[in-house]
């Protein structure tokens, strides 16, 4: 008896992107933005050594005098107003994190990313060896996906921990070892910026024409 191979399903298709999703997709990307700005400026613009020195040289030739504690005042200073954006932005994000959870649960079942997941393994186990490689291109974008989504959920509860650290004995007890998670996480998703926009770039003017267009008005572009 002759037993058949079921076919392997088609790629998920990205050409449905709802309302719902771009509205995520692009206030999460400026939200991100917004989040390793903040983090420029702490680390880099305002930080208390490499600024200290400047606000001097500008107060001398104004004919005043700066000293390096009093620079470091108006850096905390400063540092404490960029940080206070940086913790509003991340509960922004947190917000909206919860809605693409809420958004999964009530996504037709077809659309959700678990779904799209599974399919992509299913078809990469299934695909015939002429399709192998486009299954196993799908299967890796959303493998990385994956490791987005997971990472912007440590990096939403890392940073609600961090916020209420102060204020709640046993976060103020593990916070070290939060704010490590916390910097991982941030150093991941830069990673995943920098691939995301070249993937996009790449599909752009490859094989998913469009795919910008979709991603701004659901539909493809011409």
């Amino acid at each position: 008896m002759q037993t058949t191979t079921a076919p392997a399903p088609p790629i998920a298709t990205t050409h449905d992107y709802s309302a719902p999703m771009r509205v995520w997709h692009w206030a999460n990307a400026l939200l991100v933005s917004g989040q390793l700005l903040t983090i420029l400026f702490l680390k880099v613009i305002v930080s208390a050594r490499a600024a200290i020195p400047d606000m001097q040289r500008e107060v001398a030739d104004k004919g005043g005098q700066l000293t390096e504690q009093q620079g470091r005042a108006i850096a905390h200073v400063i540092g404490d107003r960029i940080w206070s954006w940086h913790i509003w932005i991340g509960l922004t994000l947190a917000a909206f994190w919860l809605f693409w959870t809420v958004l999964q649960v009530l996504d037709p079942a077809g659309r959700r990313f678990g779904a799209r997941l599974l399919a992509a393994g299913r078809r990469y186990r299934l695909a015939p060896p002429a399709d192998h490689a486009d299954a196993r291109h799908e299967l890796a974008a959303k493998l990385t996906y994956a490791v987005f989504y997971l990472t912007i959920t440590v990096m939403v509860l890392t940073g609600l921990a961090l916020t209420w650290a102060d204020d709640v004995a046993w976060l103020g007890s593990i916070e070290h070892s939060v704010k490590e998670v916390h910097n991982v996480a941030m150093y991941v998703i830069i990673g995943f910026v920098a691939l995301h926009v070249v993937g996009v770039v790449w599909s752009e003017v490859t094989k998913d024409r469009g795919l910008i267009s979709r991603m701004v008005s659901g539909e493809r572009g011409s």
